[in-house]
């Protein structure tokens, strides 16, 4: 499996944790990067009324403590209330943990980068409190981290993924995905065109680069598998199937915000949409899954299921 392959794979997952976490979550996944990457490391959890004292990670060694903050993703930031929050939350900390030397403050600014006053009161915040270090650890940051990670490092966070280029897929998985979507019909029924385009038109007037537009192209060969368990379980399925891979599709829309790289990051977001709970547990089932999906999704993007018909784009 080549090196490209893997890294877009888990960047890409990784990237869609960070947008989906907040809260607890989000502290979650940092305190599982940074117990990977870096020595020395600590998570804390809260101990009855005295609670985790404001901290949320720290590097005893180093006197280097950590505050995180992940807003939910449809907050309006405010970078006022950020900067208070970065104040009063040392302001907790330095009360029970007095030997303060380094602070960050683990801001989930889902790769936007961090509002400019939050490292400008980290400064002050260091010169005021005789800080040897304070600043800002962004999600680009985090990202960083991860990627530095060994494979298995990196597979306990976001689990295992699909081969690169695989001789089969497993009928089972496909089978499974299928039906969980049948059982899970969509709440708006959208008017489809029946019309194919071309394939290699659809992917360059929907903006999809290498590695995703190779991913659909090799998938489009197996699809075969599909058409079978369709014809042998209820051809009305199809069109069912059909429906809700259409939902997902303009779900993914507001899920993932515009941008150069968004064509290919709803991709990945369709593959985990499809994936049943269930098949979450084990790395090795998740990337059997993963890998179905793909056929799925490359199934339904030539029907016009998935991504937008040419017909509907405006050429200006």
């Amino acid at each position: 499996m080549s090196s490209d392959h893997k890294d877009f794979w888990y960047r890409k997952l990784f990237r869609l944790k960070i947008h989906e976490a907040s809260g607890t979550e989000f502290q979650r996944l940092f305190n599982d990067v940074m117990q990977y990457s870096t020595q020395g490391f600590q998570a804390v959890a809260p101990w009855g009324n005295w609670g985790d004292g404001g901290n949320d990670g720290w590097c005893p060694r180093e006197n280097r403590y950590f505050q995180v903050f992940g807003p939910q993703a449809a907050t309006t930031r405010s970078p006022v209330q950020a900067v208070n929050k970065t104040i009063i939350d040392f302001n907790k900390l330095r009360k029970k943990w007095p030997t303060i030397e380094r602070y960050h403050f683990v801001y989930n600014d889902r790769f936007r980068g961090a509002p400019a006053p939050i490292a400008s009161s980290l400064l002050n915040l260091a010169i005021d409190e005789n800080l040897k270090e304070a600043t800002p650890i962004s999600s680009a940051e985090l990202e960083a981290k991860f990627m530095s990670l060994t494979e298995s490092q990196k597979m306990m966070i976001v689990g295992g993924i699909p081969a690169e280029t695989p001789e089969f897929i497993d009928p089972s998985a496909i089978g499974e995905l299928l039906t969980y979507l049948a059982d899970n019909p969509p709440q708006i029924v959208p008017l489809l065109d029946d019309t194919s385009p071309d394939f290699h038109k659809k992917i360059q007037l929907n903006g999809i680069t290498v590695p995703v537009s190779e991913y659909l192209r090799i998938y489009s060969y197996q699809v075969d598998e599909i058409d079978v368990f369709l014809k042998v379980r209820d051809p009305g399925l199809a069109q069912q199937i059909a429906l809700q891979i259409n939902e997902l599709y303009h779900r993914s829309k507001t899920a993932v915000v515009d941008s150069a790289d968004a064509p290919n990051e709803r991709y990945v977001w369709l593959v985990e949409s499809l994936i049943p709970t269930s098949k979450r547990n084990h790395p090795h089932s998740l990337a059997a899954c993963r890998l179905a999906a793909q056929v799925i999704i490359s199934k339904y993007f030539e029907t016009c299921d998935a991504y937008e018909h040419p017909d509907s784009i405006d050429p200006a």
